[in-house]
């Protein structure tokens, strides 16, 4: 049956994003896929990081053109309503009410940020701490996320490889801790295909990495393939190779959400 869904597409709401809506639903109708997702960056109160996510006086029309596009394609493609949640720490009730306030058919968890004032992007290459402390404080506030109980779906989990500096020892064991955690919280681990067409990813891959994919199949964690789209043509990037590893390496589900509510599909 193959991938079915693409569930991490952007608006131009997000300002880093291009190209009308439509024509990412457009997009997938071509792939031939069967449900289609938003999910842009969610507000920060005070207009934090407000150049690169929608501001709070425009989430409500953000619903409503998803809510829109669901009935304008009824019957040609599922089109689902959901949010990149950027988890930032001491902002969990705020982040709560964001949650609770839409029918969200699911939540993508994302950690950009190193610190509470969001100055510490967690892709960089020059922080005021080396890259085992990048990994650790990444790790670490992943950790929160997950225990946070705010998100369904957790999103490109090694962005820190963007600077360029890999984790040693110390990183790769709080990569195992993590991965553990999202084990015993039962979360979905997205498969980001972004990672194909980044310029300053030297090896373009997936986030994660397929090494870090098959320590997750050795805990059961649930996967979903996404593409991370900011433009029309990035919609299902690179699915083919994905299903291809996948199958090989003996995954024959993925995961599907509505009304935050997970099941599993044969590929």
């Amino acid at each position: 049956m193959g991938i079915q869904g693409d569930y991490h597409i952007h608006t131009p709401l997000c300002q880093h994003a291009t190209g009308p809506i439509e024509a990412c639903v457009e997009r997938g109708i071509e792939l031939g896929l069967r449900e289609i997702g938003f999910a842009c960056h969610n507000p920060l109160p005070a207009g934090v990081g407000s150049d690169v996510r929608m501001r709070e006086d425009q989430l409500d029309d953000y619903v409503r053109q998803v809510t829109a596009l669901r009935e304008r394609y009824r019957g040609r493609i599922e089109v689902l309503l959901g949010i990149e949640m950027d988890y930032v720490e001491g902002l969990e009730e705020y982040l709560a009410e964001q949650v609770d306030r839409y029918p969200w058919d699911y939540i993508v968890g994302s950690v950009h940020y190193l610190d509470c004032e969001c100055q510490l992007g967690a892709w960089k290459g020059e922080l005021p701490f080396d890259a085992e402390e990048q990994y650790t404080r990444y790790y670490g506030l992943v950790r929160h996320m997950v225990r946070s109980g705010l998100c369904d779906i957790l999103s490109h989990l090694d962005v820190p490889k963007r600077s360029g500096r890999m984790p040693g020892q110390r990183g790769l064991q709080e990569l195992d801790l993590t991965l553990k955690e999202i084990a015993r919280a039962d979360l979905c681990i997205e498969i980001n295909t972004s990672g194909y067409r980044h310029a300053d990813l030297e090896l373009k891959e997936t986030y994660p990495a397929f090494s870090i994919v098959e320590q997750a199949m050795a805990l059961n964690i649930p996967f979903i393939v996404n593409s991370d789209a900011h433009a029309p043509e990035q919609v299902g990037l690179k699915f083919k190779e994905v299903e291809a590893f996948l199958r090989q390496k003996g995954c024959r589900q993925l995961a599907r959400f509505k009304q935050r509510r997970r099941e599993m599909y044969p590929i």
